[in-house]
């Protein structure tokens, strides 16, 4: 099996998320550093256009979104499962909820208190830059930025919501195991307490914040660095595939083989184009090659993600 190659930055909350699932499974990998903004020069390559974080990469097969990544985990490495089969619709109910919690966790991360520790941290110029490009993610899509509203009606809600179900004795939000539940909830909530200026205003969750300590107590796994030169060889020169999720769903008025421009509906929605391999309930596959890292498959959960005739545009 290909070694386990995570793209990620350090401050990203979603690569936390799955930085705390590798954890858990005490899984060994490779960690791949990438640019917090645009130009990501070594990371295009691999995934043809995709710009958000993180990316997992298995060979030369490119798995786009933090959702997927936990689905194809969890099938490489089925011990521990992050979506166990008996609480599978309690997971998703949890999963429909991350955005809201992360977007919460962001508009608070962005208030008067929570900018000043980052300016602290980053320095202005840098801080600017990063605001920048964030605005340009969100042109396009059909999410908007969250503003300072919008955190105050979810962010502190949610965080009591999660407290008080704690109280009841549960070590994680399903039961005695932590699941896709828990990691979706842990990164916004490591977000907020990541953050000087912040990290506060959870003080009164005291039940929160010993689920919190139980999560980041899994750590990250093992992990070891890589170049992103080393990552591009290694796709460069893989033979196998992973094998490919769920029966066949084509796209309607789409076949496999045509060339098709991919995207993601809500932010991020940087095209990709290449051949469609695959269609399933689970996920989109595309065919792409690259001078530098060879022919790649990138795969893109199916929710969330548009496939169009490349002709089109």
């Amino acid at each position: 099996m290909p070694p386990i190659i995570l793209h990620h930055y350090l401050a990203s909350p979603f690569a936390e998320k799955i930085r705390a699932v590798l954890g858990y499974k005490a899984l060994a990998w490779h960690s791949v550093l990438i640019p917090s903004v645009m130009p990501k020069p070594e990371l295009m390559p691999l995934t043809g256009g995709y710009r958000k974080t993180p990316v997992l990469q298995l060979g030369r097969d490119v798995i786009c979104d933090s959702s997927l990544i936990v689905r194809v985990l969890d099938r490489l490495h089925p011990d521990k499962p992050v979506l166990p089969p008996d609480q599978r619709a309690s997971c998703l109910a949890w999963a429909a909820l991350e955005q809201t919690l992360f977007f919460a966790a962001v508009a608070t991360n962005f208030g008067p208190a929570g900018i000043k520790a980052m300016a602290e941290r980053m320095g202005p110029e840098l801080l600017q830059v990063f605001g920048q490009d964030r605005k340009e993610f969100f042109v396009g899509g059909t999410a908007r930025r969250p503003n300072a509203e919008f955190g105050k009606l979810n962010f502190l809600p949610h965080m009591h919501a999660i407290d008080v179900q704690l109280a009841g004795g549960m070590p994680f939000l399903l039961g005695d195991a932590p699941t896709l539940a828990d990691f979706a909830a842990y990164h916004p909530t490591w977000f907020v307490r990541s953050n000087s200026g912040t990290t506060s205003t959870l003080d009164p969750f005291k039940n929160l914040l010993a689920w919190f300590e139980r999560i980041k107590a899994f750590g990250h796994g093992r992990p070891v660095e890589m170049p992103a030169s080393a990552a591009l060889d290694i796709s460069f020169k893989c033979e196998s595939w992973l094998p490919l999720d769920g029966p066949l769903l084509e796209p309607e008025g789409i076949s496999l083989g045509q060339k098709v421009i991919v995207r993601a509906t809500d932010y991020g929605v940087d095209p990709v184009e290449g051949a469609l391999i695959h269609a399933s309930v689970f996920e989109i596959v595309i065919a792409r090659h690259d001078p530098l890292a060879g022919d790649v498959r990138v795969h893109f959960p199916r929710a969330g993600f548009s496939v169009v005739p490349a002709q089109t545009h």
